[in-house]
Order: C-alpha cells, then structure tokens, then sequence
C-alpha cells in the first residue's frame, strides 16, 4: 500500500508541478527534466541528503553550461508541505537564470513566492557561517559537500540551497 500512495504522490506532483510559474510561459520540450522529489524534512535520511545534492548540481550544472532544466522537490515538514520548482533558463536579455517558485499545495493561506537570480557561487556547506566561505569553480565536489548561494541574496538572508 506504501508504494501506491507514493506512486500516487509522484504522479499528482508531476501533473501539477509545472503549473507554478502562472505568468510565464515554457515550452517544457527544450527543458531538461529532473524529479519530481519528494524529501522528508522532518527527519533527514541520507536518501534525502542525495536528493537535495542530485538537485543542487542539476541546477548547477545546467546554470553553468547554459543548459534548460526544470527540477520540482517537494519537502514534507510537520507544518505541511512546501513545493520548490526551479527552471534554469535565459531572460529576454540572455543572461542565464535559476528561477524558483515556492508554494504550499495544501495550505492555500500562504501566497506562491518566486525569486530569481543570474548569479550563483557553491559555498561550503556551513548553513550559519558568514562570512559565506566560496568554493572555487575548478574544485571538485560532492553536491552533498557544498550548497549554492544566489548572490543576489547576501548578508544575514542570504538564500542557501
């Protein structure tokens, strides 16, 4: 019975996930396709560890090598459920973008967020450290051993994926 309420899960995110970005348009054909994930945020396993590092160097990647991509990770916390859906593209001017829709699918109180950026360094993966300490673009790492920091987003606020 699990895997059925998983399957059914995955398949009501898939149908949905792409509906977020409401005043946009995407033609999902040119975008490459990764998820949709569902992470456990109330008690992290080391599967949902991976997950979070197979989206954060989706989005890394494919913003480096000006490659389309769209990714949908959905975390469960104890509050309810927050769905995150990235598409990494260019603006009408070409610079390169990481857009994020975050909305809450079950409590329609909370209004849909969007943020974008055109910049992005890995960090290391100290979530209350600043000065953010960067990572060379030429270093290799696990993507479980680094987080991606929109640089459009600094000082005590600063965004951490």
């Amino acid at each position: 019975m699990p895997v059925i309420k998983a399957w059914v899960l995955g398949v009501c995110l898939l149908a949905t996930s792409f509906t977020l970005a409401g005043d946009e348009t995407r033609d999902l054909s040119q975008y490459e396709v990764l998820g949709p994930y569902h992470i456990q945020g109330i008690a992290s396993r080391p599967e949902d560890y991976q997950v979070e590092g197979r989206v954060r160097e989706f989005l890394w990647a494919h913003w480096r090598h000006h490659k389309r991509g769209t990714v949908v990770a959905t975390t469960q916390y104890v509050e309810g459920f927050v769905r995150a859906s990235y598409f990494v593209e260019p603006d009408k001017r070409g610079r390169w973008l990481i857009v994020q829709y975050i909305d809450y699918p079950y409590h329609q109180a909370f209004p849909p967020k969007k943020f974008s950026c055109s910049q992005f360094e890995r960090v290391e993966p100290d979530r209350l450290h600043l000065p953010l300490i960067p990572i060379p673009d030429l270093a290799t790492r696990l993507p479980e051993r680094y987080l991606l920091h929109p640089i459009c987003s600094k000082g005590k606020n600063a965004k951490l994926w």
